[in-house]
């Protein structure tokens, strides 16, 4: 019963991987910044001097204790530059945030404890049953935000990434 039911759980994670980590994007030209969301994870390989590397790969299975790499893309597609880029991703509610994980050239990365409101690490508070209040733990995060603090270029496109791992 036990196998059945990790066998089942893993089943979902692998069929729920991609719309669970859907990306926005938010511009003040609206239409301009297109999105493509990844999931790979990490694997270790010999290299052609024999030696032990690593690369990603696309996240097929997935079992809890996994870590999952996503990557989301941003695009200009437009002719002219996007002003006020933001890129906001939810992590997977089967998954957990990875502290220190988040990347994104030249962006200011932000965080959300409820998938709206959001602020540096060191602003994000919780305040406990019994009135004492403690800053968020990054497992706690239930969403990021990459705010660019230029226009994006005709054409331009950013990279963006985090890690989750999967519960």
């Amino acid at each position: 019963m036990f196998d059945r039911i990790i066998a089942l759980r893993t089943a979902l994670l692998v069929m729920s991987l991609a719309p669970c980590a859907a990306a926005l994007a938010q511009s003040a030209e609206r239409g301009c910044i297109e999105l493509k969301t990844v999931a790979e994870v990490e694997e270790s390989y010999v290299d052609d001097s024999g030696n032990t590397a690593k690369r990603l790969a696309p996240a097929a299975k997935v079992v809890p204790g996994d870590e999952v790499v996503w990557t989301i893309v941003a695009n200009n597609v437009c002719t002219t530059a996007a002003g006020d880029v933001a890129i906001t991703n939810s992590v997977p509610d089967h998954m957990r945030y990875i502290g220190n994980s988040a990347f994104g050239p030249g962006a200011n990365i932000e965080f959300s404890l409820d998938g709206t409101a959001f602020a540096a690490p060191e602003a994000l508070i919780i305040d406990e049953a019994d009135g004492s209040k403690r800053q968020a733990r990054a497992e706690e995060y239930s969403a990021i935000r990459w705010a660019l603090p230029r226009p994006m270029g005709p054409s331009e496109s950013l990279i963006v990434r985090y890690r989750a791992a999967v519960l």
